[in-house]
């Protein structure tokens, strides 16, 4: 399916203020609404206040210009639309856009609406076309809704999808730094309405019908009626006022996904009902809060390298993320270690490769329930496939990111030589500034070498040069070394693994990496860390290219609207350039993702129909060849 690209007129605007002020005098031309709706007036200084949010606080300002031609501070358009706006969802459609035009994956505009009504099937996209990847049988009768996994979904309500995908594209939270992963969202979008992502979810209510037209693998068309479902008691949002909004039609819900005694989305359900890999299906284990030592809790935030994820979980593929299943069966003869538990952090065994015995581990996320007890498992895990096999696999695929510390540490196990964490440019703002300047008094408190008191003063120097510039933006800092905001240790350099007699336990032999679109974040940041140290190979496609550190701000866009954002406020930097088409060669993880090194693409309709098994033979037959040191 080709992808239509929109294309943006830049118009230069000298500054921020020039932008606004000529907008002031539209004021006196605006109508007010009903008493239930925003004000113009309201609705114009809420959009400034997340302007200038942006303004502040975004870091890949001058990538974004260079790479997309979009310059976050030509305001005269938005401005127009924000005056144009009838109601407050077309005013919250403005503000969604605006933020997706930054092409970031971490950066999303976030209604204050929990509503959702979702299709009881999904779909994605698998050589080009769009084709069903699960039915939910328990609400689809067979003898009804004939269409089989694998069948193309060519409209919904008489609008051809790709009409869909392009309309839908600036709603496809935790995407936009990838034009694939936005499409792949986008089409998840079609399925399934969820209104913190799309304003205009609420004008399909829960009852209402769909019509789909599908294409089935003999190449018969149909065309099915299908009822929208409801997630939860939540109501829509039809207005940012004081009367509450009327809820859906009542029906009874049948689903998998509302009956499920286990909260999953919908494909999950599919997956764990059949389970090759014979891991747990129950309710997952309490989550373990991580200890933070004092004074360390606002450079927290800089620790944040994740998808955004709904309060309540999602019934179709809208957050494909960080689930623990893989996306695949298992390969041929594999053996179970960790998976079966409710207490187990990863999936992870070994399969044979001709005479080789290779490893497997998926790391679902790096925001794991306890990440002491998932350092644990890893340790053991490395040292259990130094001792017994000749390679190893590690699934990083829809791994949803997570703590960068916990990324950063986990690469020791991996890593037999000290090693560097990728520095970051970050946004210089008075805050910033402050917290670096605790973590020197923390540091000189509690009598750390002056090394290290040294390396936190050149990092508030530079910080303090950069904020005396325009939208300054620092030179790489080391912010997650051991004695930087990680405080897991002494000076610029992690150490690998140890046991507790002090031996190197890193494992050593060769790893392959498996990556897709949805690899996001602290993944990716993982997977570069190694690829720059030439640590390992990496075999998928390129990934989702959210490449620095997300602060999300709690219903700061105004005192009206409520919604809430995220703002990406560095950009990490690597020590190579990377060249991907259609962007500038740079150094970064920002858009650019991460390269494989064998190219493998998994959304075919091979792969969707047979579990998966042409990518498993060829991940196995690069491991081997790893092994055996062919190329």
């Amino acid at each position: 399916m080709a992808r239509v690209l929109e294309r943006r007129i830049p118009m230069k605007v000298k500054s921020f203020a020039d932008s606004i002020i000529p907008a002031i005098a539209v004021i006196f031309c605006f109508a007010l609404t009903s008493n239930a709706q925003l004000t113009h007036q309201q609705k114009l200084n809420d959009f400034r206040s997340l302007v200038g949010l942006y303004n502040k606080q975004y870091a890949p300002y001058d990538w974004k210009v260079q790479a997309f031609d979009f310059d976050l501070l030509q305001l005269q358009p938005w401005l127009e639309q924000v005056s144009a706006s009838h109601d407050d969802l077309e005013f919250y459609d403005v503000c969604v856009r605006y933020v997706a035009s930054l092409q970031d994956s971490h950066d999303e505009f976030i209604l204050p609406s929990g509503y959702e009504v979702y299709l009881p099937i999904t779909a994605d996209i698998y050589d080009g076309r769009v084709l069903i990847d699960f039915i939910d049988r328990t609400a689809l009768d067979p003898q009804t809704y004939p269409f089989q996994v694998g069948d193309e979904l060519l409209s919904v309500d008489g609008k051809a999808v790709g009409d869909w995908i392009v309309d839908l594209r600036p709603y496809a939270a935790n995407g936009h730094g990838n034009p694939v992963t936005e499409d792949r969202l986008a089409v998840a979008t079609i399925l399934d309405r969820y209104q913190g992502y799309y304003p205009y979810a609420g004008k399909v209510r829960a009852g209402d019908e769909a019509t789909l037209v599908v294409r089935s693998q003999n190449g018969t068309t149909a065309a099915y009626k299908m009822t929208w479902q409801a997630v939860g008691p939540y109501l829509p949002l039809d207005q940012q006022g004081p009367v509450p909004n009327p809820g859906g039609k009542p029906f009874n819900k049948k689903t998998a996904f509302a009956l499920s005694p286990v909260q999953r989305p919908m494909r999950q359900l599919g997956q764990a009902e059949s389970n090759p890999w014979g891991i747990w299906t129950g309710e997952s284990s309490t989550s373990e809060e991580t200890p933070v030592a004092k004074g360390f809790e606002k450079l927290q935030r800089l620790q944040d390298f994740s998808a955004w994820e709904p309060d309540h979980v999602v019934a179709g593929s809208l957050f494909p993320f960080s689930s623990h299943f893989p996306a695949f069966a298992p390969p041929p003869g594999f053996k179970l270690r960790l998976g079966a538990k409710s207490t187990d952090e990863f999936v992870s065994g070994t399969f044979p490769v001709g005479n080789s015995l290779v490893g497997f581990i998926r790391i679902p996320s790096f925001s794991p329930l306890s990440q002491s007890n998932a350092l644990k498992q890893f340790q053991a895990e490395t040292s259990f496939f130094q001792a017994n096999t000749s390679g190893l696999v590690i699934d990083l695929m829809s791994n949803g990111g997570g703590n960068i510390c916990y990324a950063n540490t986990l690469v020791g196990y991996l890593y037999p030589q000290p090693y560097q964490a990728i520095p970051i440019k970050l946004r210089a703002t008075k805050l910033w500034l402050l917290r670096l300047e605790s973590l020197l008094n923390l540091e000189q408190s509690s009598g750390r070498p002056q090394s290290d008191i040294d390396l936190v003063k050149g990092m508030i120097d530079e910080v303090q040069h950069a904020f005396g510039e325009s939208r300054g933006l620092t030179e790489p800092l080391p912010i997650y070394a051991p004695v930087g905001s990680c405080n897991s240790g002494s000076g610029l350099f992690y150490q690998p693994a140890k046991d507790a007699q002090g031996h190197n336990i890193a494992f050593t032999k060769p790893i392959l990496l498996l990556t897709d679109n949805f690899s996001v974040s602290a993944a990716e940041m993982f997977a570069a860390t190694l690829q720059d140290l030439s640590r390992v190979s990496v075999y998928g496609v390129r990934t989702d290219g959210g490449g620095g550190n997300v602060v999300e701000y709690d219903e700061t866009l105004g005192p009206y609207a409520e919604g809430n954002v995220r703002i990406t406020q560095s950009i990490a930097v690597r020590n190579q350039l990377i060249s991907t088409p259609g962007l500038p060669s740079a150094p970064y993880v920002e858009n650019i993702g991460i390269q494989p090194d064998f190219p493998a693409e998994f959304n075919t309709r091979d792969n969707l129909l047979t579990g998966g098994q042409p990518f498993v033979n060829g991940f196995r037959q690069v491991i081997g060849n790893l092994i055996n040191g062919a190329p």
